[in-house]
């Protein structure tokens, strides 16, 4: 008795891309978002080390480094840097307060409004 041996069906360059696509789709896509939210500050990095003629930095005019020599030589620069970090840190302080506070009540006690609250919450 004779078997006859199925062949595999043959797989083309296209079916293998649209394979390979459907695979790794959410990754590119990923990789595509992230590029998109870091690419300003690429910008800003890159022109940080650019040499104005002028006050506006829109065009390349030159490379320079003075502007990391002095990173505080801009005045009112190290007053607003302290003033934003301790409004940070306070919201981070207040924040977490509430949110430890919301998370206790949420778990010990039953309360109206719980579920509405869990809702709110969890499902945004």
């Amino acid at each position: 008795m004779t078997t006859i041996a199925a062949e595999a069906p043959r797989v083309g360059p296209l079916s293998r891309a649209f394979a390979f696509a459907r695979r790794h789709a959410l990754s590119l896509f990923a990789v595509l978002s992230l590029v998109y939210l870091m690419l300003p500050i690429a910008v800003v990095v890159l022109f940080s080390f650019n040499d104005p003629a002028g006050r506006f930095n829109y065009t390349w005019e030159g490379f320079t480094l003075d502007h990391w020599r002095r990173p505080f030589g801009v005045p009112g620069l190290q007053e607003s840097i302290t003033t934003s970090l301790q409004i940070a840190a306070l919201a981070s302080l207040a924040a977490t307060t509430l949110g430890t506070l919301i998370a206790l009540a949420l778990v010990r006690y039953s309360f109206r409004g719980r579920g509405a609250t869990n809702v709110f919450i969890f499902r945004r």
